[in-house]
C-alpha cells in the first residue's frame, strides 16, 4: 500500500479493491481502508465514471501505481480524493486533481493533499512541472493551487463545463 503523509493529512493510493469498495459506498471504502466512516461520500467529481477511468489507469500502469487516485485521510476518516491524471507526459508534466467532501472543506485538507502530490511528483526525475485545472467560480480551488506555488498559465473552453483555468508550477 502506497502512503504519503505530512501530519495534517495522509494519502493512501487507490487500488482496484478500494475502488470496488468505493462503488458500494463510503462506509465500505472506510472499512476496506480500516478507517472510521466518512461524513459523506462521494466527493464532488468522483462518480462511477471517474472510478472506471482510475481502474483503466491502474491496469495500464501496473508498475506506476502512484500516478493514479489517492484517498485523502484526516481525523481517522476519508475526507476526499486527490491524485494524478496519469504519469508524466512527453514534456515531463503531470496533472493533479483533488476533491474534498463538502462538510470537510475549508480545513486545509485540499492544500495539504495537493502539496503532498506536488512534492511526490518532483521526487520523480522525469517530472518537470505539475499542473491542475479548475473552473473560474471555484476560487477555493484556485487558492489551493496558488498555495502550492502554481500560477495561472492558460485558459481554454470546454464544451461541457465552459472556461477552464490551468495552473502550473515548474521544478
Amino acid at each position: 500500500m502506497l502512503i504519503e503523509t505530512d501530519g495534517a493529512v495522509t494519502l493512501i493510493a487507490a487500488t482496484s479493491d478500494t475502488l470496488d469498495a468505493e462503488d458500494i459506498g463510503g462506509d465500505a471504502l472506510a472499512a476496506a481502508l480500516g478507517l472510521a466512516k466518512p461524513l459523506a461520500w462521494p466527493p464532488p467529481f468522483n462518480g462511477p465514471e471517474t472510478r472506471a477511468w482510475m481502474r483503466r489507469l491502474i491496469a495500464a500502469q501496473p508498475d506506476r501505481p502512484g500516478y493514479g487516485s489517492w484517498y485523502v485521510i484526516a481525523d481517522g476518516r476519508p475526507v476526499g480524493i486527490a491524485g494524478f491524471k496519469g504519469p508524466p507526459d512527453d514534456l515531463g508534466d503531470v496533472e493533479i486533481g483533488y476533491s474534498i467532501l463538502e462538510p470537510e472543506q475549508r480545513r486545509g485538507y485540499g492544500t495539504a493533499a495537493a502539496r503532498l502530490l506536488v512534492a511526490r511528483a518532483f521526487r520523480e526525475p522525469p517530472v518537470r512541472s505539475v499542473s491542475a485545472e479548475t473552473l473560474p467560480e471555484l476560487t477555493a480551488s484556485q487558492t489551493v493551487m496558488q498555495r502550492c506555488g502554481m500560477t495561472l498559465v492558460s485558459t481554454w473552453s470546454d464544451p461541457e463545463h465552459g472556461e477552464i483555468l490551468r495552473f502550473t508550477v515548474r521544478r
